[in-house]
């Protein structure tokens, strides 16, 4: 999954929310350097991404891609599950998807000193180009998917990402299908993850809207 499935599987809990965002560039016993709540949210975001990677619906969706991007075809889902995520904003979350956005970009802002360096230009780039609404859009999606081919090391071996907005488009019923299969299931992943580690944030999450789980 991308940002924006990553800050609302974090249950508008700072901590976690930071925690979520960590995981980027924590590696291996690194979260064991920050206090448990933020440890909890590096821990969080690995296990999204094992939980999505290997879970069945999910892999379908990566077949989709596959023959043309191969081991790049996952980056292809996680991008467009992120507008998948947006456009069926109101059965995941009550809030607003704008004052949502809002949130995690004042979050990023007012915490940025207690990130590494090496997450400027990633966390600057978030808001300058405005990435929760460039996944809003075809237009923006095809932008995000140019861009990270350019910016991958193996550019030359690959075909441009942005193209697979064609396949997107010819199959969009399909994967919306298994985005809304897929996601349900992994928020009451997240939810029993987060209150495992962390038992005091169960009232927390359920009152940011784990009614929907």
């Amino acid at each position: 999954m991308n940002i924006v499935a990553h800050q609302l599987l974090s249950y508008q809990i700072p901590d976690i929310q930071l925690g979520n965002v960590l995981g980027e560039i924590v590696r291996g016993k690194g979260y064991q350097n920050y206090p448990q709540s933020i440890a909890t949210g590096i821990l969080l975001h690995r296990h999204i991404d094992s939980f999505t990677d290997s879970h069945p619906i999910v892999k379908e969706t990566t077949s989709i891609f596959h023959q043309s991007y191969g081991k790049f075809a996952p980056i292809i889902t996680d991008v467009i599950y992120d507008y998948f995520l947006i456009k069926n904003w109101h059965l995941f979350w009550d809030e607003d998807f704008e004052l949502f956005k809002k949130s995690c970009y004042d979050l990023v802002q007012c915490t940025e000193i207690l990130f590494p360096k090496k997450l400027d230009t990633i966390l600057n780039s978030l808001i300058e180009d405005d990435w929760f609404e460039k996944y809003s859009t075809y237009e923006g999606i095809e932008w995000t998917l140019h861009h990270l081919t350019k910016k991958s090391k193996f550019n030359q071996s690959i075909a441009d990402m942005g193209n697979s907005i064609k396949e997107i488009y010819l199959q969009e019923k399909k994967i919306e299908r298994h985005f809304l299969e897929f996601f349900p299931q992994l928020q009451i992943f997240c939810k029993e993850f987060i209150i495992k580690l962390m038992p005091e944030y169960d009232i927390l999450i359920q009152q940011n809207n784990a009614h929907r789980l």
